[in-house]
C-alpha cells in the first residue's frame, strides 16, 4: 500500500482526459457537508495522504484483466454444460443438478467479466472529469437547498487543474436566510377528521418559526397517516393527504395548507370498530373442526390448546369494541414474537357485514404458527490464547412452552481445554480444563406475590430463574463456582417494528458460592508476592459466598449494524452482602462473605458522516468498594482495563494501576547484572475505572471495513498503598495517568457476524520505567507478529463498542 500511495497515476489517461480527485463544498453554515456530498453525480477518486491507492489497485488489477479470455471460458463452460446435459438424456434429476452446477460457474465468470478481478473490485476505476455530470451535480445541489428552505441561495463551482491532469472542484455555496413557517390552515371536509387533526396540532412536525423543509413535510404526512390508521380509519391511504405551500405572501415566509380529501365514494371516511377477535394457535388441518375457548372477549381456537389463554391475553392488544388501530396490531405481533414460542405470527382483518345502523366493523384473525418444541444448538471451536491451542464445545437445548404458559427452559453444557503460560514459570505452559453447565427458566410475566401476573404487562416483562456450575482445573489450582439468580426484565419500545429503546433488569437474588484450592505452593507464594498489601487477589481463591442485588438500565437508539445517528447508555448498580444487614448472615466457619458497592455507567455516541463513514466515541467509568465492616472486594467485582473492547494496546486486564509499574528482576550478561523489567504476567484489578475511546469507521470495499482509533484509560485503587506508590486515584492527577494507545482495525462484515482485527500500539504509558512514558517511537511493524509489550493484535467478534 505504501508503494501504491507513492503518486497519482495519470499515464493511462487519454490526451483530453483529466482525473477528478476532489470536490469540496465551501461556505456551508447550517447544511451538513455530508448531505451535499451525497448529491455528487460523479464521485472523485479517493485521496489518501495525497495519493490515490484505490485507483492504483484498480490499474494494477487491470494489467491482469482480459475480458476476451473470460468470454472464452464462459463459452467453454456453456459448451461443456450442453454436452453433459445431452449425455444425461431423460434423467431429469441429473439434468437439473448439472444445469445448476454449470450455471453457477457461468454466473461467476459473467460477474468477473463485468466487475473485473479482485484487485479491480477492491480498487476504483478512474474518475474521468465530465463537465456535464458537474452541471447535473449543481442542479441537484440547487434542488436540495430549495427543499431545505434556502430559496434565495447562491451556488457556483470553481475548477482548478493541477499538473495538467488533476481536477480539483470547489463548490461555492451561500445559503442566505431560509424561509420559515408563519401560518397553517386546513382544508378537511370530514369534520370528525378535522377535529382529530386540530387536537394533535401540538404534536405536528411543522411549527411556526421553523425552517421550511420538504423532508419534514413528508414526515408530517406520515404522522397524519399513522394518526388516521390508529384511530379507526382502516381504509385510509396516504394519497388522501396533500400540502399546499405558499411562499409568495411575504419575504422568506411559508404558509402551509393541510388538505385531506374525502374518498371518491361516500361523504366521509368510514370509522371501523373491532367486531370479533379470533386467535388461532396451530396449523390448519382441513376437514377437522377446532375447539374454541372464549377468554376476555377473544376466541382462542385450536385442535389442542397448548398455550394458556391467560398468558396470551397479556400479549394481545386487540379486543372487540375497540377502534381499529394499526399500532395495536403491530404491538400484538411484536409481543407474540418476543415469547419465542411461535415460528411466526400475523394479524389479518375481514370486513364484517354492515348491520342496519350502517356502522363499519372488522373481524380480526390472529394467526400464530408454533415453533419447534425442542431446539438444539451445538458449538465446536478452538481457543488460542498463549502458545497452545485447545478445543472447546457447548451443547444447548431449549424446551419451549414447558408448562403451557409460554415458559422456556434452557439447558446448557460446556467444556474446553486451553493452554496458558504458567505464572510460576514463564517457560512452562499449563493446561486449563474448564467445564460447566447451566439451567435457566424464563416466564413471560413478572412473578411476584399479589400481582395477578399483570405487573408491567404492557412492557414485555420476563422473569428469569438461573442456576449454573463452573469448574476450572489447572496445575496450580482448582476453582468451582455455583450460581443462583433471579432476574426481572422489562423494556420500553417507541416503535413496535424496532428494537427496544430502554431495557430494565432488576436482579433481587444473586448468590455465588466459590470454592477454591491452591495445589502449587510456588503459585501461592507468587500470588502473595503480587498482592503487595491487598488481600483481594489471594482471598479470591478462598471459599466464599458472594450475594448481591443488582439493577441494570440500558438506553439504546441504535440497531445491530450500528448505522444510525444514535446514543447508547448503560448503567449498572450492585450492592453486595445486604443479607447480613437484614439479619441473614450467610457466613460460616468455611465460607466468608463480602459486602460491597459497585456502579458502572457507560455512554456511547454514534455519528454518521455519510458514505458509510462514522465517528464513534465512548466514555466508561466505574467505582467499586467494600462497605460496612467488609475490607475485601471480591476479585470478580474489580474493574480491569486493557483488551479487545478496552484500551487495545494493552493485553486483556494488564493495564494499571495508575502510574505504578509492577516490575520483576531480569538477569543481564556482559557485564552480568540484575536489572528490572515490566511485569505483565498478572492481571491488575482496580477499584476505580476511567476509559475513553474514539473511532473513525469507514468502508474499504464490499464487506471489508476499516477503523482508525485511539483509546485512553486506566484503573486505580481507592486508598493509597505504600507498597504501590501512584496506584491510588486522585482528582488532581488521574488525567495525567491515562494510558493512551492508537491503531488501525479491519472488520469483516459477514452479515451474521462481524469479525474484527485491531492492530494497536502504545503511545503513552503513565507507568513507563525510568521516566520513559511517551513510547510511540518504540513501535515496529514486526511487533504485531511477535510476543512483545509495545503492540498487540486484538481479535474479536462484533464492534468493540
Amino acid at each position: 500500500m505504501a508503494c501504491l500511495q507513492a503518486c497519482i497515476p495519470t499515464k493511462y489517461l487519454g490526451e483530453d482526459e483529466k482525473l477528478l480527485v476532489s470536490i469540496a463544498p465551501k461556505g456551508l453554515e447550517a447544511v451538513e457537508p455530508g448531505a451535499i456530498e451525497a448529491l455528487y453525480q460523479q464521485e472523485p477518486n479517493r485521496l489518501v495522504f495525497g495519493s490515490t491507492p484505490y485507483l492504483a489497485l484498480y490499474n494494477l488489477g487491470k494489467r491482469f484483466y482480459d475480458p476476451q479470455k473470460i468470454q472464452e471460458r464462459i463459452e467453454k463452460q456453456e459448451a461443456k454444460r450442453d454436452r453433459k446435459i445431452a449425455a444425461a438424456g431423460t434423467d431429469s434429476t441429473k439434468v437439473v443438478r448439472l444445469r445448476t452446477k454449470f450455471d453457477n460457474r457461468i454466473d461467476r465468470l459473467q460477474e468477473n467479466k463485468k466487475e473485473g478481478n479482485v484487485l479491480m473490485q477492491i480498487g476504483e476505476p478512474p474518475a474521468i472529469y465530465d463537465s456535464t455530470l458537474m452541471e447535473e451535480t449543481m442542479e441537484q445541489v440547487d434542488i436540495y437547498l430549495n427543499s431545505k428552505g434556502y430559496f434565495n441561495h447562491l451556488s457556483s463551482y470553481e475548477k482548478e487543474v493541477k499538473k495538467d491532469k488533476l481536477v480539483y472542484i470547489t463548490l461555492n455555496i451561500e445559503e442566505n436566510a431560509p424561509y420559515r413557517y408563519t401560518e397553517f390552515s386546513y382544508d378537511i371536509p370530514d369534520s370528525a377528521m378535522l377535529r382529530l387533526v386540530k387536537s394533535t396540532a401540538d404534536r405536528s412536525l411543522l411549527q411556526p418559526g421553523e425552517k421550511y423543509d420538504e423532508e419534514e413535510l413528508s414526515a408530517e404526512r406520515d404522522r397524519l397517516y399513522e394518526l388516521m390508521k390508529n384511530r379507526g380509519y382502516y381504509d385510509f391511504v396516504r394519497a388522501y393527504i396533500e400540502f399546499e405551500v405558499d411562499t409568495s405572501f411575504a419575504g422568506r415566509t411559508a404558509q402551509v395548507k393541510t388538505i385531506i380529501q374525502n374518498p371518491e365514494q361516500g361523504v366521509n371516511h368510514p370509522l371501523y370498530t373491532i367486531n370479533k377477535v379470533f386467535f388461532k394457535t396451530d396449523a390448519d388441518r382441513f376437514g377437522i373442526p377446532r375447539d374454541t375457548i372464549r377468554y376476555d372477549g377473544v376466541h382462542y381456537v385450536a385442535y389442542k390448546h397448548r398455550y394458556s389463554p391467560l398468558i396470551l391475553d397479556k400479549k394481545v392488544d386487540i379486543y372487540p369494541g375497540q377502534r381499529y388501530s394499526q399500532l395495536r396490531t403491530s404491538t400484538t405481533q411484536r409481543k407474540l414474537a418476543e415469547l419465542d414460542v411461535f415460528q411466526f405470527n400475523n394479524v389479518l382483518y375481514n370486513k364484517a357485514d354492515a348491520p342496519s345502523d350502517s356502522s363499519f366493523q372488522l373481524n380480526a384473525y390472529i394467526n400464530a404458527l408454533p415453533a419447534k418444541k425442542f431446539q438444539e444448538t451445538i458449538e465446536l471451536g478452538l481457543n488460542f490464547t498463549e502458545r497452545t491451542p485447545g478445543p472447546f464445545s457447548s451443547v444447548r437445548l431449549r424446551v419451549r412452552n414447558l408448562f403451557g404458559g409460554a415458559e422456556n427452559l434452557d439447558i446448557g453444557l460446556r467444556g474446553g481445554i486451553e493452554g496458558q503460560i504458567s505464572l510460576a514459570d514463564n517457560n512452562q505452559t499449563v493446561l486449563i480444563r474448564e467445564f460447566g453447565g447451566d439451567v435457566a427458566l424464563s416466564f413471560p410475566v413478572i412473578l411476584l406475590p399479589f400481582t395477578n401476573k399483570n405487573l408491567l404487562s404492557g412492557y414485555s416483562p420476563r422473569t428469569r430463574i438461573y442456576t449454573g456450575y463452573t469448574n476450572s482445573d489447572r496445575q496450580q489450582y482448582i476453582r468451582t463456582n455455583y450460581e443462583l439468580g433471579l432476574d426481572y426484565i422489562w423494556q420500553v419500545t417507541r416503535n413496535p417494528l424496532r428494537p427496544p429503546v430502554m431495557q430494565f433488569i432488576f436482579s433481587p437474588v444473586n448468590l455465588n458460592v466459590v470454592q477454591g484450592e491452591i495445589l502449587d505452593r510456588n503459585f501461592e507464594r507468587n500470588l502473595i508476592a503480587n498482592s503487595e498489601g491487598s488481600r483481594s487477589l489471594i482471598e479470591s481463591f478462598s471459599d466464599g459466598i458472594i450475594s448481591f442485588i443488582g439493577f441494570n438500565f440500558i438506553y439504546n437508539t441504535n440497531d445491530f449494524t450500528q448505522t444510525r445517528n444514535a446514543r447508547y447508555f448503560r448503567g449498572l448498580v450492585e450492592v453486595g452482602g445486604l443479607t447480613k444487614e437484614l439479619g441473614l448472615d450467610l457466613s460460616n466457619s468455611n465460607l466468608q462473605t463480602f459486602q460491597y458497592f459497585k456502579i458502572n455507567p457507560d455512554y456511547r455516541r454514534y455519528i454518521p458522516l455519510g458514505g458509510s463513514r462514522y465517528f464513534v466515541y465512548r466514555l466508561n467509568a466505574g467505582v467499586a468498594s467494600p462497605i460496612f465492616d467488609s475490607e475485601i472486594l471480591p476479585y470478580e467485582k474489580h474493574f480491569f482495563s486493557g483488551g479487545a473492547s478496552s484500551v487495545r494496546a494493552w493485553q486483556s486486564r494488564r493495564l494499571g494501576l495508575g502510574s505504578y509499574a509492577a516490575v520483576k528482576p531480569v538477569e543481564e550478561s556482559e557485564p552480568y547484572r540484575v536489572g528490572t523489567t515490566r511485569d505483565y504476567d498478572l492481571e491488575q484489578p482496580g477499584e476505580v475505572l476511567v476509559e475513553a475511546n474514539v473511532e473513525y469507521r469507514f468502508n474499504i470495499f464490499s464487506f471489508l471495513n476499516g477503523a482508525l482509533f485511539m483509546d485512553a484509560g486506566n484503573v486505580w485503587l481507592l486508598e493509597p498503598d505504600s507498597n504501590r506508590p501512584g496506584a491510588d486515584f486522585k482528582f488532581n492527577r488521574f488525567y495525567k495517568e491515562l494510558a493512551v494507545g492508537t491503531g488501525f482495525g479491519l472488520r469483516l462484515d459477514l452479515s451474521v457476524l462481524i469479525l474484527r482485527f485491531d492492530l494497536a500500539t502504545k503511545v503513552y504509558d503513565p507507568a513507563g520505567l525510568y521516566g520513559n512514558k511517551f513510547i510511540l517511537n518504540d513501535f515496529r511493524f514486526g511487533d504485531f507478529l511477535t510476543r512483545n509489550n509495545q503492540s498487540t493484535l486484538q481479535i474479536g467478534i462484533g464492534y468493540p463498542f
